[in-house]
């Protein structure tokens, strides 16, 4: 007992209440119980089922109870919320004294309405969680949702200790198997409800967890000795009655050792409820019996009798009786036999009306608003923590091969298995955002012998397997909804190859699965689990849970291994990181504007937050004919965002592994360049674009006819593959071979400016990939594929994308009238990269939104990413902090412009250490690390014409950007 309470104070010693202000008049109380009759007494202590479905009569027949019972209480059940609020609204009014509403909401209002509200996850499911203030705040969180449905009492939590698996009732409604954890989860949950305004009500008194029977169907019996109840079954309920738990409710069960008379539930025992409840444990708040209509009471006593039997027990409030009239008529007979006093009925009238002036009921009733209500219970702050909640809960039970996280590598083959499901799940689904490639399988829970020997060949083909098994049942009697033929699939692959197991279900059905080397359990069954479940796989968040009860000798409390998350990006709601969902929506107007004024015909937009990516929508179509829409998966000639997403992440690994000097001159590497004036340009200053190299050369213009429709020369082009003609500039179209080498000659041959300073220039990256040529022996393109995008796993990324991705998902960059004379798709748009094969250090390279902001989370990450080290965080910081001479430039890196007088950038509101780039054909990439911020825009705006460069005097990208910064608010929800 020590223990516990010095657990709870320790892990709530911080936690400041909120608990609204409750009215003092304790003359209300005594004033509303002097004008009481008998009868209205005894209606005080009686709260009836009201349910929302719309039965017929139903609404009729509880006004009826409350104008000829009194009756005190209301306990809503399945329906509708909305219909809810209609009927409290009209049942208030009917009474005269205020009626005290409840829900048996154990796992929020979604345990009623399913339909209409989120489920928070089960207690055995918090049991994993290692952080109680999570606990707390989803107390704090149910309690608004609650209020605001004009509830007041929600019977939770749930405090037994389940000790025997083979519960039927309690299980996974239980916060586990250890009492310590059952009494710190249940204080956190309670205190959490009471800060919000709501009666929290501990159950079942004196402890459920160890039964084998369901009280709702039979009465169960616990043999333990007083001594054994005392130290386990009742230590939660004595640790929340001493931290101000509102109520109690009683159980129907039979405890010989409290009460040995026979067929005597613990609800109608006075030596349970008065003498252990009131009198030993101390607690004076509201008690309540549990369901005066199950069979654990109804089966041995009459109606009536048990009522007025609780009631002389010590219990305040009658739950849900069988025959109100009997109940009533009862009651009075045992007052007037003197079997019960008039006194011991005020003591539980007057418990009763101070708990609804504990909830406010003595002030003015005013109709509670229905406006909305959906929305304002449902909304994404509240989606934000269920999915916090589960994703503290998962839990690694074992890893002995250690294959977690999964590492996410190219080359590398992955199968993903979903068992128990007859369709694609979530889970394969969010597994399939990290590796693309995989092979995504599902079966039933019915496996023939031929369906396993196919899956077992196909899943031994791969490097990777990853099983979730989707359990049907959450009961021992069904073996927790796992089938012979399931298991046998699991073990025949066991011994095949190791794998990783998900189980989507109840911890108990670890009993099956000692034989797997490597298990996860994720608990809850939906598809917010699966998802987050795939992400924590794949590194993309810690895995902490700890096992809240024993299932096997390999499988028992308190066992997880911890498994830190390794970089990866992971998906969640903006509330998840500070970030306002609503403000973020300002993005979809400035898309659809940029697309009214013909700025772009669409494009992509990513924002990633604290690692997790919180916005990635696709806008608009390829073109303006709106024949395809734009779609997450296609990519956009990046443009120059080549220069930091290829190159200089190129040169930030040669300098990390020794290989460059930023400040050696360029003739270092580049001995061609001794017999001219770019011999001592210093690789930094021109990585910075301080080098004096002019802007840009057109090359092209020298290949081309003259006029107002130029095309490309016969000299230099040929519209097939030939010796002499195999540089490929666009479809049908090759320059001649040697004309690279003109290129070259005329960067070589150049002529510096005479002023110093910045100048942005193309031609300084043309050198750049040519120094990772001399220094690598490889050209930037394969460089980067083989050292970095092979190596994060990115499928999406990479120079001439006609050789290796769909051509129907490559956005279209021009229609070129003035150089190719076509449409310029899977070619780059730049015209040197373009004569130069199609790779350049300074353009060419295409990818979609989400590997350019792996590719910058990894620079934010230190230049970390999915377990994998591209380089060092010196190397990140030596490169993205500013060069000596600029105002703007990094190495390689584009910054925030310093000097206001000069043209900005990016958004007013970034801030200064934010790097990135921008491209010409509209787009965008940046960091920014004080706010562990990643943004990716990718458009075509050089469609139809790059002429004119609306997007640009629209500032579509600053203020999609600006808004980003907008939506980042508090994320502390208002107390109720």
């Amino acid at each position: 007992m020590k223990r516990a309470i010095s657990l709870l104070v320790i892990c709530w010693l911080s936690l400041s209440s909120a608990y609204p202000p409750v009215s003092t008049d304790l003359d209300w109380v005594e004033r509303q119980l002097s004008e009481m009759t008998i009868d209205q007494k005894i209606g005080q202590l009686i709260m009836v089922r009201a349910s929302t479905k719309g039965k017929k009569g139903e609404r009729a027949s509880i006004l009826n109870q409350i104008r000829k019972y009194h009756i005190g209480g209301l306990c809503f059940f399945q329906g509708d919320p909305r219909r809810q609020v209609d009927y409290i609204n009209e049942f208030q009014a009917a009474s005269k004294v205020p009626l005290l509403v409840s829900i048996d909401g154990e796992w929020g209002l979604g345990m009623r309405y399913p339909e209409h509200t989120m489920s928070f996850p089960r207690q055995l499911t918090l049991g994993a969680i290692q952080d109680n203030s999570l606990i707390y705040e989803m107390g704090l969180e149910v309690a608004r949702q609650m209020r605001r449905t004009g509830i007041h009492v929600n019977f939770a939590p749930v405090v037994d200790v389940n000790n025997n698996p083979r519960n039927p009732v309690i299980n996974d409604r239980s916060f586990g198997e250890d009492k310590y954890n059952v009494a710190a989860k249940s204080y956190a949950y309670m205190k959490g409800m009471q800060d919000g305004g709501l009666i929290a009500c501990a159950k079942h008194f004196p402890g459920h967890g160890d039964t084998d029977v369901d009280s709702h169907y039979g009465l169960p019996t616990i043999t333990h000795s007083r001594e054994r109840l005392t130290s386990v079954e009742m230590m939660p309920f004595k640790s929340l009655v001493d931290e101000g738990i509102a109520s109690i409710m009683v159980a129907h069960l039979h405890l010989p050792a409290l009460d040995d008379r026979e067929h005597r539930p613990a609800t109608l025992s006075r030596p349970i409820v008065t003498d252990i409840l009131r009198g030993e444990i101390g607690f004076d708040g509201l008690i309540f019996t549990d369901a005066m209509e199950m069979k654990g009471v109804a089966d041995h006593f009459p109606n009536g009798v048990s009522d007025a039997e609780a009631i002389l027990a010590g219990n305040d409030v009658i739950l849900l009786p069988n025959d109100i009239d009997k109940t009533v008529t009862t009651i009075k007979a045992y007052i007037a036999s003197g079997s019960l006093t008039e006194a011991r009925l005020d003591e539980s009238v007057r418990r009763v009306l101070r708990a609804k002036q504990q909830v406010g009921l003595t002030q003015s009733r005013h109709p509670i608003q229905k406006t909305d209500l959906l929305s304002a219970i449902n909304d994404n702050p509240a989606e934000a923590l269920r999915s916090r909640l589960i994703e503290a809960a998962i839990t690694v039970v074992r890893d002995d091969d250690n294959l977690l996280p999964t590492p996410i590598t190219g080359g590398q083959r992955y199968a993903i298995l979903s068992i128990g499901s007859d369709q694609a799940t979530s889970f394969g689904k969010r597994c399939k955002d990290y590796v693309p490639g995989a092979t995504i399988l599902h079966v039933d829970d019915d496996i023939s012998g031929t369906e396993r020997e196919t899956l077992l060949r196909q899943l031994s083909q791969h490097d990777h397997v990853i099983v979730s098994v989707h359990a049907g049942s959450r009961y021992n009697s069904k073996n927790y909804g796992l089938t012979a033929s399931m298991l046998d699939l699991l073990t025949a692959l066991q011994a095949k190859k190791p794998y990783r197991l998900v189980l989507f279900g109840n911890p108990y059905a670890l009993k099956f699965l000692d034989d797997i080397s490597t298990v996860i359990v994720a608990y809850e069954k939906g598809d917010l689990a699966q998802d987050l479940a795939a992400q924590a796989i794949f590194g993309a968040s810690d895995i902490r849970g700890k096992l809240p009860i024993s299932a096997s000798g390999r499988a028992v409390y308190g066992q997880g291994k911890i498994v830190a998350q390794n970089g990866t990006l992971g998906y969640a709601l903006p509330e998840r990181v500070g970030m306002s969902s609503s403000r973020l929506e300002k993005i979809d107007s400035i898309m659809q504007y940029m697309q009214s004024q013909k700025a772009a015909p669409g494009g992509q937009v990513l924002v990633a937050k604290d690692g997790k990516i919180v916005w990635y929508k696709s806008y608009g179509y390829h073109t303006y004919r709106k024949n395809k829409k734009v779609d997450n998966h296609d990519i956009y000639d990046v443009a120059s965002v080549t220069k930091v997403a290829a190159t200089t992440v190129s040169l930030m690994k040669l300098y990390e592994e020794g290989r460059l000097s930023l400040t050696a001159p360029l003739r270092q590497y580049l001995p061609e360049t001794d017999t001219c004036d770019k011999k001592n340009i210093r690789i930094e200053a021109m990585l910075a674009h301080h080098a004096r190299l002019p802007g840009w050369i057109p090359f092209y213009k020298r290949t081309i006819s003259e006029g107002k429709h130029p095309k490309p020369l016969p000299t230099h082009y040929a519209t097939t593959l030939q010796s002499q003609f195999t540089i490929p500039v666009a479809d049908d179209l090759f320059m001649r071979t040697d004309y690279v080498d003109t290129i070259w000659s005329r960067i070589y041959g150049c002529e510096l400016r005479d002023k110093s300073g910045y100048k942005y220039s193309d031609l300084g990256f043309y050198l750049a990939d040519n120094l990772i040529r001399r220094i690598d022996g490889r050209p930037v393109a394969e460089y980067a594929n083989q050292e970095i995008y092979s190596v994060l796993g990115l499928e999406s990324t990479g120079y001439k994308p006609l050789q290796w991705y769909d051509r129907d998902k490559i956005v279209p960059s021009e229609r070129d009238n003035y150089f190719r004379q076509q449409t310029i798709l899977g070619h780059v748009h730049d015209m040197g990269a373009a004569m130069l094969g199609g790779v350049g250090g300074h353009a060419g390279l295409f990818s979609n939104a989400q590997d350019l902001a792996v590719i910058m989370q990894m620079v934010l990450n230190g230049g970390k990413y999915g377990g994998h080290e591209i380089f060092g965080n010196a190397t990140v910081k030596r490169f993205t902090q500013r060069y000596h001479a600029s105002t703007r430039r990094g190495i390689g890196w584009d910054m925030k412009e310093l000097n206001r007088s000069n043209r900005e950038n990016m958004c007013a509101e970034a801030s200064a250490d934010t790097y990135g780039h921008l491209g010409f054909t509209g787009t965008a990439v940046f960091v920014d690390p004080q706010h562990d911020l990643v943004y990716v825009f990718l458009s075509n705006r050089t469609y139809p014409s790059m002429k004119g460069n609306k997007l640009g005097r629209l500032n579509i990208r600053p203020k999609v950007q600006s808004a980003i910064y907008n939506a980042i608010v508090d994320s502390q929800r208002p107390k109720v």
